[in-house]
């Protein structure tokens, strides 16, 4: 496992790297209890106005034919504590066929809409929920008509996230074969913690072992596999989660990634957690010093086993095993196409977000329209905006892709003085060619990436901040 001596340099060292975020914080960039909304999507989700489907009228489809596929499946066996996405729980049969089926037909309007026989996408991501709690029979056949609709020749990984607990057992081996037969490449599995006591007050429907043994039955597989872990979540402590993470990079893996408790939505359901108070309690949430100090372990230790940060807070042994998904929707920012339930659409110029109500989204189906219930076109100032945080927040801002994506700005000439405030500071530096984080601006990447955030896009009141250099609100118009 790992040895006193080396436990105590962990500790020393993220003992070191807290001060330094505290006079961050000091300085403006934090807010004052330390909480975060993570930079997942610009603007969030939550502050798109309602809008229904006629929104699409005049969208142009990408002139090279192709566009990545999120389809969401939003089954699971029980509710954990931290989930914030909208789900049903238990075994749900007759509503799992019915979803499915309704699912077929949204992606039958999207592409009747269009004029298009099928989508050509270079990456697929299934989420949920999780999809491998449906079924084998109803999975084979959910993805039997996916396939129909999908031309796979430029695709080049093919995801799907899913729990411990859905892929094992007699069950679960035939689940993976379903998964291998219909050409699925990569899996995340949520593993969330490796710690007994920590997954039961997660609420997870698994235990440890059974875990690891379904980290093993998919590598047998033969999937490129990575795990999941969530950091700063009650029952966590500086020593438990070093144990989980001495397990974590022992386990045969090129990939793993860890996240922060998300205790506010970033969508639009809240999820349980939030009733949990932040204090020292075996069952409270951790403060903001534990929190991050449990960061800057797990990280220290996987770069130490030969991990690279590849994209935000996503650790490979090789640089090129990554979420194409994740790097084609944030970096490159193609276009992309959700379904389903609460199904995320990103695209060049505008976003959308499927209805989160069942009843709902089965109902604009029945009426032939595609299930959209809010939607935002970009401004030029918001489109400036997101073409900076986004690829900033999960790699970095290549100088070229940016002033073809925003419409022919030269970032040199945007956000000098905030800009200048943070190279000031150690957390962005500007090698020529592109603009990205500092070791220390990736330590806090979402708050620094959130400076170039409108004000009214800023996750907290301007008071919630030190009136210091790096307060975000400072110097935030894009042309000074």
């Amino acid at each position: 496992m790992i040895s006193k001596d080396e436990r105590e340099l962990l500790y020393k060292h993220a003992e070191e790297k807290f001060e330094k975020v505290a006079e961050l914080q000091r300085l403006g960039l934090i807010c004052d209890d330390g909480d975060f909304v993570p930079t997942v999507h610009y603007p969030p989700i939550t502050e798109y106005p309602d809008q229904g489907p006629e929104y699409l009228d005049d969208y142009v489809w990408p002139a090279d034919d192709r566009m990545d596929i999120y389809v969401h499946i939003p089954f699971c066996i029980q509710q954990c504590t931290y989930c914030h996405y909208p789900n049903k729980v238990g075994p749900c049969d007759d509503e799992k066929e019915k979803y499915i089926g309704y699912l077929i037909r949204e992606m039958d309007l999207f592409l009747n809409k269009f004029g298009k026989e099928n989508i050509k996408p270079r990456s697929i991501l299934l989420g949920g929920g999780t999809p491998t709690n449906l079924q084998p029979k109803l999975l084979d056949h959910f993805l039997t008509e996916f396939d129909k609709r999908v031309d796979f020749s430029h695709c080049n990984q093919h995801n799907v996230d899913l729990g411990p607990n859905s892929i094992v057992g007699p069950d679960g081996t035939e689940k993976m074969q379903i998964l291998k037969d219909h050409g699925v490449t990569r899996l995340t599995i949520g593993l969330q913690s490796l710690n007994n006591d920590v997954l039961k007050l997660m609420n997870r429907p698994h235990d440890a072992q059974w875990a690891i043994d379904s980290v093993y039955k998919a590598l047998e597989f033969g999937f490129d596999v990575n795990i999941e872990f969530i950091f700063g979540h009650p029952g966590e402590t500086i020593d438990n989660w070093t144990d989980v993470m001495a397990q974590a990079i022992e386990l045969p893996m090129n990939e793993i990634q860890i996240y922060r408790l998300k205790v506010q939505a970033y969508g639009d359901r809240q999820g349980v957690i939030n009733r949990r108070k932040r204090g020292s309690g075996a069952d409270d949430i951790p403060d903001f010093k534990n929190t991050m100090m449990m960061k800057s372990i797990a990280e220290e230790m996987m770069m130490n086993h030969g991990f690279n940060e590849t994209l935000r807070r996503v650790f490979s042994k090789d640089k090129k095993i990554y979420s194409h998904y994740a790097y084609n929707q944030c970096c490159a920012q193609f276009d992309q196409v959700g379904f389903g339930l609460s199904g995320f659409s990103s695209y060049r110029d505008r976003f959308d977000i499927n209805s989160y109500n069942f009843d709902e989204y089965y109902s604009m189906i029945d009426e032939g329209k595609l299930p959209i219930t809010r939607a935002y076109k970009h401004s030029t100032e918001e489109k400036i905006r997101q073409k900076i945080v986004l690829p900033l927040k999960n790699q970095y801002i290549i100088k070229k892709r940016f002033e073809k994506n925003s419409g022919g700005y030269n970032i040199d000439d945007l956000f000098k003085k905030k800009r200048a405030a943070l190279t000031e500071h150690g957390l962005i530096e500007d090698t020529g060619n592109d603009i990205r984080l500092t070791d220390l601006g990736r330590f806090v990447a979402d708050e620094v990436c959130e400076c170039f955030n409108s004000d009214e896009h800023k996750p907290f009141a301007r008071e919630r901040y030190a009136d210091g250099p790096l307060n975000p609100y400072n110097d935030n118009e894009i042309f000074d």
